[in-house]
């Protein structure tokens, strides 16, 4: 089952090695976008994938 951004997000910040300052800064937003996506926003296909990159690098 594929994940929803929101739940990558979660993921990334719980396991990875960011913070949500850096991890806005690695995908290109600011970190107050960061907070819009783990609550009802949506991201950008673009930004998407950039979320998708870092998950997989992380969920190794």
């Amino acid at each position: 089952m594929e994940k929803s951004p929101k739940e990558m997000l979660v993921e990334i910040l719980n396991y990875g090695k960011f913070n949500q300052q850096e991890l806005a800064k690695k995908i290109g937003v600011s970190p107050a976008q960061i907070t819009r996506w783990l609550g009802s926003a949506e991201p950008r296909l673009i930004h998407f994938r950039k979320i998708e990159k870092i998950y997989n690098e992380i969920a190794v």
